[in-house]
């Protein structure tokens, strides 16, 4: 073998230290092709001593190209190279696949499909993990209800036996720890926990009763916070709106679980000795509430507070009036203190019970007209009076004074049920739980109060199943006994069915059903927000220049303070 060969076994040798399936095994490959090449022409065609000298200087041992040009030796005379044909095999074509003398790329291709293996299960894992997570970060994406990620995701959740969770709630709420003599110790069955440092009933699953008869009336603040308190119990089995978070960071809004009209109901409105407790109690509030962080950030704007009976919080309202307010109307309130921009009006729990298997129809029920109640009342309750003047000796109308004990409650229960329509008049304030009694008792209301504000109303049409009738018209002679007299039975049909269907909307209960009031209070919550994070935005412009614009703009303490003694002097319903 001549010297040329020699060498160019030890370039081949030297190029096979690149294992195959190195990431520059193509570079091995290309310099052994070349080299082959050129060492079929070395031995053929009679430029050996080119071919020699080629190799010697190691030209094409540092270059992988063909096409370079390598200088010759400057101890010889220059003479030009031959032309150097390379085969159909050459290197481009290699390259390409284009000839049957291809080189292998087979470890390449092996590393490319260990690589997309490495690619598709990391990819699995990390679906597999996001859809299982539980994201309590406040980037977390919220997911629309009723749309169809939404309702994939409640599949799955159900399919594990989880039917609420942060993600698919429309609302995260944060609910403040309050000392349990803030809401369930006022009950009288409740049991404190075992464990001190916990404030709330020993039992979660079997909560303590809120008190019956008329105090059931204005009981939202109990099922609201029975409903946040067993939002996230891993027994639950029913889907909720709101669920309660821990984290404060992430939250919507944060809840007061203060029972103002309990509160109220057993403390103040009863005789006593010595100081009110429910006074005590507004006042703790109020320094519990101006030292919480997140009271301060926002001034209050992104909290709760139940005060569904007129006269609850009658103490402190104005100094908590930034938060978003549970009522049951307006009557009580200052504009400027409540009004339906900020706040959420709950309806009564009706007392009468609920209208199961309705089958009646307009020809089964005799009366046309039914009201029971008190008719003599004071400031806007003057036109139940005279409306009584004009209807009690009318044909179909039963138009009588009643009470709310347990025999006037079974006789209103009767006479609704008898009766196509149901009177609804302003009292000392404009609402009154007679009307949500006759929507339990599927008839149709007719309204006669012109300050009313009614529960989620931006969501229900009341015109479907409601008359409305201006007070200046119902005290025309013969209006309202001729308006009534004029629907017809198709008409009173429709409206009738429609009072069957959103009657689900005005019931308390718990554990909750899909769109009961319990959910549609905090549906109603929930369109409060953006309004609320428009506000904070707002109030941070001037942050930077020490300058806060004030939350409310509150009227002199002295006209303040003639307004609470006027409250207070004022019955409830």
């Amino acid at each position: 073998m001549n010297r040329g060969h020699r060498l160019l076994e030890e370039v081949v040798s030297f190029s096979g230290i690149f294992d195959r399936g190195h990431p520059r095994y193509h570079l091995r490959v290309e310099k052994q092709q070349n080299c082959q090449d050129l060492k079929e022409m070395a031995s053929s065609s009679e430029d050996s001593v080119w071919s020699e000298k080629l190799f010697k200087r190691g030209g094409l041992g540092k270059e992988a190209s063909p096409n370079k040009i390598v200088s010759s030796s400057p101890d010889l005379p220059r003479s030009a190279p031959p032309s150097l044909s390379l085969p159909p095999s050459s290197f481009h074509e290699a390259k390409l696949g284009s000839s049957s003398h291809s080189r292998p790329v087979r470890g390449f291709q092996h590393w490319r499909a260990v690589l997309a293996i490495i690619c598709a299960l990391t990819i699995y894992a990390l679906y597999r993990s996001f859809k299982y997570a539980h994201p309590f970060e406040p980037s977390s994406p919220t997911l629309i209800r009723g749309n169809e990620v939404w309702a994939k995701g409640m599949e799955s959740l159900l399919d594990r036996g989880v039917t609420c969770d942060p993600r698919f709630a429309t609302l995260k709420v944060y609910m403040y720890d309050l000392p349990s003599e803030f809401h369930f110790a006022m009950t009288s069955t409740f049991q404190p926990s075992l464990d001190p440092r916990n404030v709330w009933p020993r039992n979660l699953s079997n909560l303590p009763r809120y008190p019956g008869g008329l105090y059931q009336q204005h009981s939202p603040e109990y099922w609201l916070t029975a409903d946040l308190l067993t939002s996230t119990m891993p027994e639950r089995k029913t889907e909720c709106t709101a669920v309660r978070v821990s984290n404060p960071q992430i939250a919507d809004v944060f809840f007061v679980p203060f029972f103002a009209s309990l509160s109220y109901n057993k403390y103040t409105k009863i005789e006593h000795e010595g100081e009110d407790l429910n006074e005590q109690l507004q006042r703790q509030l109020v320094f519990f509430l101006k030292n919480q962080t997140w009271w301060k950030l926002s001034g209050g704007k992104d909290h709760v507070v139940v005060i569904h009976h007129p006269n609850s919080l009658h103490l402190v309202r104005d100094q908590l009036s930034p938060a978003m307010y549970v009522v049951c109307d307006f009557g009580r309130y200052p504009e400027w203190m409540a009004n339906i921009k900020k706040d959420i009006v709950a309806p009564y729990k009706h007392v009468v019970g609920t209208f199961k298997d309705d089958s009646t129809q307009f020809n089964s029920r005799p009366l046309l007209l039914f009201f029971q109640g008190a008719i003599v009342r004071k400031e806007g309750g003057i036109i139940r009076q005279q409306l009584f003047e004009l209807l009690k000796d009318k044909e179909g109308v039963h138009f009588a004074t009643g009470n709310t004990q347990s025999n006037g409650i079974k006789s209103a229960t009767v006479g609704m049920r008898s009766s196509k329509f149901c009177l609804h008049l302003a009292g000392d304030t404009p609402s009154s739980n007679r009307l949500f009694d006759a929507i339990a008792s599927h008839c149709v209301p007719v309204i006669i109060s012109d300050e009313i504000e009614l529960p989620y109303e931006d969501e229900l049409d009341y015109s479907e199943f409601c008359l409305f009738v201006r007070g200046e018209d119902a005290l025309k002679k013969n209006f309202v006994i001729n308006l009534l007299r004029s629907v017809q039975a198709d008409e009173w049909t429709r409206m009738w069915n429609k009072l069957k269907t959103v009657a689900i909307h005005f019931e308390y209960q718990h554990p909750t059903v899909p769109g009961d009031a319990v959910n549609m209070v905090w549906r109603a919550i929930a369109r409060r927000i953006p309004s609320v994070k428009l506000a904070l935005n707002k109030d941070s412009r001037y942050a930077r220049s020490g300058w806060v614009k004030p939350a409310v703009e509150p009227p002199p303490v002295a006209v303040a303070e003639n307004e609470q003694r006027t409250i207070m002097n004022q019955n409830p319903r």
